[in-house]
């Protein structure tokens, strides 16, 4: 994965210590304006009331789409530490994959989200990105959803 690829991105070993601390995050990735910020932040939290994020046991995949967003892409964010306790869950969170997705998106980058989605799928892949703790490693193991995205 390379920094010409504008669908993702990755931050890693970040301080979030909590569901609060990370949707600001995402929020702020998401718009440059505050009031977009409170907006994208709001969607995500009654996004998460339709149902659960999770898509493996330490994994979840925050999703929303809103005229708020900038640029669609798809942002790995792996905590320094598990974010404890999910939203009130006994399941602590070692990584995010977040899908910012503008509105009135064009159908090919929404194929390519929903293919990068589809990959995810493989549990073997999800539990090779949880259990690596460094950044360049992480990018190695991801090449097959990478070339799908470039």
């Amino acid at each position: 994965m390379n920094g010409n690829n504008p669908v993702f991105q990755i931050f890693f070993q970040c301080a979030l210590d909590t569901r609060e601390e990370a949707y600001a995050f995402i929020s702020r990735l998401a718009s440059r304006e505050e009031r977009g910020q409170k907006e994208v932040n709001r969607q995500l939290k009654e996004r998460e009331k339709a149902g659960s994020l999770f898509i493996s046991e330490h994994v979840i995949l925050p999703h929303v789409e809103s005229q708020w967003i900038q640029t669609s892409r798809i942002i790995f964010i792996r905590p320094k530490r598990p974010i404890v306790s999910w939203n009130g869950s006994n399941q602590h969170v070692y990584l995010l994959v977040c899908v910012l997705l503008k509105e009135n998106e064009s159908v090919q980058i929404k194929r390519k989200i929903a293919s990068f989605i589809r990959a995810l799928a493989d549990e073997k892949l999800v539990n090779r990105l949880i259990n690596v703790d460094e950044k360049e490693k992480f990018i190695q193991k991801i090449p097959k959803i990478q070339e799908g995205l470039e």
